[in-house]
């Protein structure tokens, strides 16, 4: 079976009636990350929604059918960063593709260093843009991150 996308993990997350309810409450909020491991939980997202005036974020868990809300909590970020909306019509990179492309350059680049976890978050950092920050833990626990663009699929960034 292949893996839920991002798009409509968030199409079936917008649809929930939970979600309605959740949303026409917090109003203020942006969409503003979505994180998976799949090696852990291949069929589940975590999608986060920032909420500026309360510097807090609240996560939904979508696995499958299911859809639960976490309790609004504290995010972790440096003083002063902003925390950026993620503008879903320039995600022309689909979770997918990026790992398809994060996968190509670790093979060429880092061939020793073999994932045996993947992290994947999609995110919108003030000096990137929308992109997939991909990190591998390695075979010898290094680890590998990718800053990949999330129109392009160009690698932005990396670090071993």
């Amino acid at each position: 079976m292949p893996l839920m996308d991002l798009k409509p993990a968030l199409e079936k997350l917008e649809e929930s009636p939970d979600f309605r309810k959740w949303h026409k409450k917090n109003k203020n909020t942006y969409f503003s990350y979505a994180f998976k491991i799949p090696q852990e939980m291949p069929d589940e997202w975590q999608v986060g929604f920032y909420e500026a005036k309360k510097d807090k974020i609240t996560t939904f868990v979508i696995a499958g059918d299911a859809i639960k809300i976490r309790p609004e909590e504290e995010i972790f970020k440096k003083d002063g960063m902003k925390v950026n909306e993620i503008q879903l019509d320039k995600i022309k990179i689909t979770f997918d593709n990026a790992i398809a492309k994060s996968e190509e350059f670790q093979q060429k680049n880092f061939p020793k260093d073999k994932s045996i976890k993947t992290i994947a978050i999609l995110q919108n950092i003030p000096e990137f843009g929308n992109m997939w920050n991909i990190t591998y833990v390695t075979e010898a626990f290094n680890t590998l991150n990718m800053k990949i663009d999330a129109s392009n699929g160009k690698v932005l960034e990396h670090n071993l």
